[in-house]
């Protein structure tokens, strides 16, 4: 370790800035300057009686000569070591956040839900901001701020106490993994205008994505980290999922993840439920932070709820239980208009035949007529007056969108750039793929390159008013593309593009994220029932998905349209919020805050007392300067 390290390191603990502490160099140059002689000019005098004092003033003048008392000299030491370490801003740990505007951050996650003898983590967390809030003097201001799958400003920076005790007590705890990125940035974004913002992190410290956040975080020198939570007692599923035999051969497999938190080893039995009849059950043994993997083997189950569940008890009982929707594969409706002799068409015929979740529909071109029927309309080498209502995708042919126009034709045109981001580019390498020739187009404003080629798009993503629509400047007939693999990759994203495809396809879904509701031909509405009995109202549009976004619990949800129910199984599944250990410290950027356990501390800055200190010795070193020069 260098000097520059070790004394960093050494004031790290009681100043914020201790590199300012190299300025002390600066003291050796001002005891240099009293030993440095000073050139006077030479004046004849009649008597010395009378300059004795300044003779003695001299002496001290003489170069590399022993330094005798000087009252002055101290002074200015002191003044200089004053101003250097209110430079470093000194700070002390003091209880309480009285004399500040703070921001709660307040943990609402599934782990926030760990018991603690009769009471919760979350029910401890919100105690400790309630004291904080007692504390505060007139004018102080406090926010608050929950966090857990996303953020949510729950009182905005206020005086009131009374609106802010409300706020707190009404914080209740989802079963989400815990995100603290969005509250972060809030928090930032308020310190912009308050500098004295202080923050306060009430937390057990399982935060998923503490290592992602890097330096887009406040300072976090005005962060404290007030820790709640002791027990370890958890073990909870982590992983569930079906594995169906490949072609439809052999028996079916349900896996489940078993994570142990406990310091001691977990021996339980997991079973295996369908519609809440048993199925099978295991036996497992999982040492202490270790997982276990348990696999059920059984046949084709047919439709409905399939629930594992840890035969136990301890301390957080949500992820103890988790759920799969069995559910038959939704179909993709594929309507293809095109010419039934064309060499595109065959190549379209053969790779949507690969997929049994199309119902392929055939069509010439000049027999078409608008349908809603579809989920997604081919259309190869001629495009329709009016979009259907359903995803579409065009062949060598523009559709009649305002903006988009041909100017051209290339020839030859090679692959430049692929936007893997898109979800029909997924995994798509085209670059060894030859055209001879494609339309030069122009997209109007809004568009998406997939992939480029000089002078334009090869396929591009002009979606408008809710519709999927992808279009591909060339004619298949024309490329070797449908014996590249990319193509039949393209054609299956293109699939699960759809909305009906992407929806139907997962047996569950994670905490937090949104379930997507299909538009039904005989329903305006529909009713979502969550798990706890509740059900709300969603209006449906009748051209593409609405969202629900109301799945912070786990558990089965019921979407009912018309005389229709789906259900949907919603997990929590995460490792980092069934290992309940608290944190001992969060690592905010370039920064470790470490736990607090009693009452919240805060940095106390000084440098205001030694700058008044530092004042206060300037003008004392002004008036002994000023006596000595006129006495």
């Amino acid at each position: 370790m260098n000097f520059l390290s070790a004394i960093t390191g050494f004031f790290s603990g009681t100043f914020l800035t201790p590199l300012f502490f190299w300025f002390l160099w600066l003291i050796p140059v001002v005891i240099l300057l009293y030993l440095l002689k000073l050139r006077r000019t030479e004046v004849v005098i009649s008597s010395t009686m009378l300059w004795r004092k300044s003779l003695q003033d001299l002496t001290a003048n003489a170069p590399f000569q022993r330094l005798r008392k000087n009252l002055l000299l101290f002074l200015q030491i002191l003044i200089l070591l004053a101003l250097v370490a209110a430079l470093a801003r000194p700070f002390m740990r003091a209880e309480g956040a009285a004399g500040a505007n703070i921001c709660l951050l307040v943990d609402c996650s599934a782990s926030m839900q760990t018991l603690e003898g009769e009471t919760t983590r979350l029910d401890l967390a919100k105690e400790k901001a309630l004291a904080l809030v007692n504390e505060m003097k007139r004018g102080d201001k406090a926010m608050v701020v929950t966090f857990g799958h996303g953020a949510t400003v729950a009182c905005e920076l206020s005086d009131d106490r009374v609106r802010l005790r409300r706020a707190i007590r009404a914080i209740e705890a989802g079963d989400t993994r815990t995100s603290i990125r969005d509250a972060l940035l809030v928090a930032h974004s308020l310190k912009l205008q308050n500098a004295d913002l202080r923050l306060v992190i009430l937390s057990d410290g399982n935060i998923a994505d503490i290592k992602e956040l890097g330096t887009r975080v406040p300072d976090a020198t005005f962060v404290s980290f007030s820790q709640v939570g002791e027990s370890t007692n958890n073990a909870g599923i982590v992983g569930f999922s079906l594995r169906k035999p490949q072609e439809g051969q052999g028996e079916q497999q349900t896996f489940a993840l078993v994570h142990n938190a406990h310091t001691e080893p977990l021996e339980t039995t997991l079973s295996l439920y369908l519609n809440e009849a048993l199925l099978t059950v295991e036996e497992i043994v999982v040492e202490p932070g270790e997982d276990q993997e348990v696999l059920f083997t059984h046949g084709d189950l047919g439709t409905g709820i399939l629930r594992a569940a840890l035969d136990h008890e301890d301390a957080l009982a949500v992820d103890n239980t988790a759920w799969l929707a069995l559910r038959p594969p939704s179909a993709v409706r594929v309507l293809l208009v095109a010419d039934a002799d064309g060499v595109s068409a065959y190549f379209l015929k053969r790779v949507l035949a690969l997929d049994p979740r199309v119902e392929l529909g055939m069509i010439a071109p000049e027999d078409y007529a608008p349908t809603d029927d579809y989920d997604l309309t081919i259309f190869d080498g001629a495009a329709p007056e009016a979009l259907p209502a359903g995803a579409t995708l065009f062949f060598n042919a523009l559709p009649a969108i305002e903006g988009l126009a041909a100017a051209g034709e290339i020839a030859n045109p090679p692959v430049l750039a692929v936007d893997s981001e898109h979800p029909a580019m997924r995994f798509l390498n085209p670059g060894n793929v030859g055209i001879a020739k494609a339309l030069k187009v122009r997209l109007p404003e809004g568009s998406r390159t997939l992939i480029s080629t000089t002078g334009g798009p090869l396929v591009a993503d002009v979606s408008r008013g809710g519709r999927q629509i992808l279009l591909v400047t060339f004619d298949l007939a024309d490329s070797d593309w449908p014996l590249n693999l990319s193509f039949p990759l393209f054609m299956q994203n293109v699939l699960a593009w759809t909305p009906r495809a992407a929806m139907g396809g997962e047996p569950s879904i994670t905490t937090g994220r949104p379930l997507a509701i299909m538009p039904h031909e005989s329903a305006l509405v529909a009713a979502v029932t969550a798990p706890d009995g509740h059900t709300k109202e969603i209006p449906l549009d009748p051209t593409r998905p609405v969202f629900f976004a109301g799945t912070e619990k786990a558990g089965v949800y019921a979407v009912t349209r018309a005389d229709e129910t789906e259900q949907y199984a919603v997990n929590l599944a995460d490792r980092v919020e069934s290992a309940i250990a608290p944190a001992e410290a969060l690592q905010l950027g370039r920064v470790e805050v470490e736990a607090e356990r009693g009452r919240v501390k805060q940095n106390r800055e000084l440098w205001r007392w030694l700058v008044l200190a530092g004042i206060l010795v300037l003008c004392f070193e002004w008036w002994v300067y000023s006596r000595r020069a006129w006495i």
